[in-house]
């Protein structure tokens, strides 16, 4: 619901429609937060030393609630990207391997999620097997970096033309189109041609 939702409810009042790669960006940064502040809680906080279980579920649940909203409008802004980039005669392939590539990614990211949990951390016994608090943290810390490895590959693309604003009084990036339709790159005045 919260993809229908985000031209409506984030990128229309942030004056980021349609977006673009620098849109992708910024979104994709803030997804990277849940995650991170979650690895660094699971590590370090004390409420995940001890059997403090209300902290704990309040942490994951919060976490979680949290990511998926933010990775809700990610996936909006992708979807719209997808079709946007793709060439006018191959759109439905370009969405069919956009939605490909998400469920390889998907059935990736549980495969390794599960290694990492499973895995990861010191062993607690023969009966208790590895310490899930660190496996945890190691599959929350992974997805950040996958995070951050997606915003990079993003930075790649020639999209950049509008900038990004963030909101109607604040602009991020200034970006190369002075409004008048053209790339802004190459927009010069044509000579006035001299009748004899």
């Amino acid at each position: 619901q919260v993809q229908s939702w985000t031209p409506q409810l984030v990128t229309t009042p942030l004056k980021q429609t349609p977006p673009n790669k620098l849109t992708e960006m910024l979104w994709g940064t803030i997804n990277c937060i849940p995650t991170a502040v979650m690895a660094m809680v699971l590590y370090e906080a004390h409420v995940f030393q001890f059997t403090d279980t209300n902290g704990q579920v309040a942490w994951l649940v919060a976490t979680v609630a949290s990511f998926a909203v933010i990775f809700a409008i990610n996936s909006s802004i992708h979807s719209y990207l997808v079709v946007k980039y793709a060439k006018k005669d191959k759109v439905a392939v370009s969405v069919g391997l956009y939605y490909m590539s998400n469920a390889l990614g998907r059935l990736m990211g549980t495969i390794g999620s599960g290694l990492l949990f499973t895995y990861v951390g010191g062993d607690q016994g023969a009966y208790a097997g590895t310490d899930g608090t660190m496996g945890l943290a190691a599959c929350f810390l992974a997805g950040t970096f996958s995070s951050v490895l997606a915003v990079v590959i993003t930075a790649f693309i020639e999209d950049q033309d509008v900038g990004l604003k963030c909101g109607p009084c604040l602009t991020c990036v200034g970006g190369n189109n002075d409004g008048d339709g053209g790339d802004g790159d190459n927009d010069v005045e044509a000579e006035p041609v001299a009748s004899k």
